[in-house]
C-alpha cells in the first residue's frame, strides 16, 4: 500500500497524463480511450530501474479504444454478477418479498462489488496474457493467483467502493483514479509474490 499510495513516479508528464484521463472519463464514447489506457496499464506496467512507475504516453488511439471496449465488457459482467448475487441474497434473506427486494437489494451490492473485485482482476490478468476468452476458464490458474492476492486486494477494493460513494458526480475522477489505484495495487502484489507464485505454480 505504501508503494501504491506514495509511488515513486519517474515521469515528467505525469499530471498531464492523469488529467487527460480524468477529462476523457467525462466524455461519452471518448471515455473508452481512458478505460483503454487503464486496461494497458494493468496489462503492461512500466517500472524504472529504481522501482519507480512510468506511465505510457497517450497515443495509438485504436489500441486504446479496443482495450477500453474489452475492459468495459469485463466491468459490465462484474457489475451484473454483483447485482445478481445482491438480489439473490436479499431474496433469500427476506424470503422472496418483492417489496423488500425493491427497497433493499442495493444494500448488499457494495459488499459483492468489493469481494468480487480480486476475482475480476485475476480473470482479467489471465485473459490479458493472450487475450483468449478460454484462458479464463482455467479455474486452477485463477485460483492459484487468488490464493496470494485475494485478501490483500480486499483493502483497495473497499477503498474503490468508498471513493465512488464520496465522489458522486465527480465520477470521472473516481473511476480513473480509483481503477488506477486498484490496478497499481494488483501489480504491486504480483511484483511482491511473483517468485513465490511461479515456484508454487510449477510444483
Amino acid at each position: 500500500m505504501k508503494n501504491v499510495l506514495f509511488p515513486r513516479f519517474s515521469d515528467e508528464g505525469l499530471w498531464t497524463k492523469i488529467a487527460l484521463g480524468i477529462i476523457l472519463m467525462f466524455v461519452p464514447i471518448a471515455n473508452l480511450l481512458a478505460f483503454g489506457y487503464l486496461y494497458h496499464f494493468l496489462k503492461n506496467p512500466r517500472y524504472t530501474t529504481d522501482g519507480g512507475i512510468r506511465l505510457d504516453q497517450w497515443g495509438n488511439w485504436i489500441k486504446l479504444f479496443t482495450g477500453g471496449v474489452r475492459l468495459i465488457l469485463f466491468l459490465a459482467t462484474y457489475v451484473c454478477v454483483a447485482c445478481g448475487l445482491s438480489i439473490a441474497g436479499q431474496w433469500l434473506f427476506f424470503l422472496g418479498s418483492v417489496g423488500h427486494l425493491y427497497a433493499h437489494w442495493f444494500r448488499l451490492f457494495p459488499f459483492f462489488l468489493a469481494i468480487l473485485q480480486p476475482l475480476l482482476l485475476t480473470a482479467l490478468f489471465v485473459y490479458q496474457k493472450r487475450e483468449r476468452l478460454r484462458d479464463m476458464l482455467n479455474v486452477a490458474r485463477c485460483a492459484h493467483y487468488l490464493r496470494y492476492i485475494w485478501w490483500p486486494m480486499l483493502w483497495p477494493a473497499l477503498g474503490f467502493v468508498g471513493l465512488q460513494t464520496v465522489c458522486g458526480a465527480l465520477y470521472g475522477i473516481a473511476w480513473f483514479a480509483g481503477f488506477g489505484i486498484v490496478f497499481a495495487s494488483f501489480n504491486e502484489l504480483l511484483r511482491h509474490f511473483g517468485e513465490r507464485i511461479e515456484e508454487t505454480g510449477k510444483s
